[in-house]
């Protein structure tokens, strides 16, 4: 499991601000925790000019790239889940079938709500701070933003995470999703998800 930081803490779905926010600070405090030593890395060769921190401006040069495309990576999937909470209300749902890991992926999750036996939306779960693995408590139910055929948002109530989530099979719901209705469309277009989000 990739420790990335402090989990934001228990909450429950009226409180989605409040996780954002934490997600938000827990985010920024690890980017400001690894860039700087990365780049005083790489300055160090500009300020004594010596040809020996070579190597080491070089590491410096691609930890600081890593690190400020993962942060933007996980900005911008926070973003995302703010939209899904200003478009749609948050609700209960539970049990949650853990399913499997991706297999090429291991910070996505497979999952459905509600008893095995369902036929509930498959759903690909990634958390958005970047985690590994299943966050505690889950099984027992998630406050869920969205619509199943588009896809929405997820905080686990005993730890705060924020889960961004799509169908799994996304082509295969295109005939369902088209025939939602002009209302449900317009309302996951406003939430950022009427189109599948690329996100690794």
């Amino acid at each position: 499991m990739q420790e990335i930081g402090q989990v934001p803490g228990a909450t429950d779905g009226a409180d989605f601000r409040r996780a954002l926010k934490d997600h938000y600070g827990v985010t920024l405090k690890r980017f400001l925790k690894t860039f700087p030593i990365f780049a005083v890395m790489c300055v160090s060769l500009f300020v004594t000019k010596s040809e020996y921190l070579i190597p080491l401006a070089i590491i410096g040069m691609f930890g600081s790239l890593i690190t400020a495309v993962g942060c933007y990576a996980r900005l911008s999937l926070i973003w995302r889940c703010s939209r899904v909470f200003r478009a749609y209300p948050v609700a209960f749902r539970g049990p949650i079938e853990k399913m499997n890991l991706e297999r090429y992926a291991r910070s996505r999750l497979r999952l459905r709500f509600g008893e095995p036996a369902d036929q509930s939306t498959t759903m690909l779960a990634k958390s958005a701070l970047g985690r590994y693995g299943w966050p505690a408590g889950i099984e027992d139910g998630v406050w869920f933003a969205g619509d199943d055929p588009f896809g929405g948002v997820a905080i686990v109530p005993s730890t705060g995470e924020l889960l961004f989530m799509q169908p799994s099979e996304w082509m295969l719901l295109a005939e369902e999703r088209e025939s939602a209705g002009e209302a449900r469309i317009e309302q996951a277009r406003r939430a950022g998800i009427r189109k599948a989000v690329s996100y690794r």
